[in-house]
């Protein structure tokens, strides 16, 4: 299990993209949704700041018990 969460360009983690207990067979298919997904519709809520979502990136934390 692990913990996603996306991070802007200015390295802060977006609003409600933190997903936790993440199963290791879906973890790709979950960093695909965040990338594809969330981060279009983020940036492009900030975009009058230079918010690009190709700059966006998803991290990785191993799930703490």
């Amino acid at each position: 299990m692990q913990t996603l969460r996306l991070v802007d360009s200015d390295g802060y983690t977006v609003p409600g993209s933190v997903q936790t207990n993440v199963p290791d067979a879906d973890v790709d298919k979950m960093r695909s949704c965040l990338l594809n997904d969330v981060a279009p519709a983020y940036a492009a809520e900030w975009a009058d700041f230079g918010h690009d979502a190709r700059l966006y990136r998803v991290v990785t934390d191993p799930a703490t018990y």
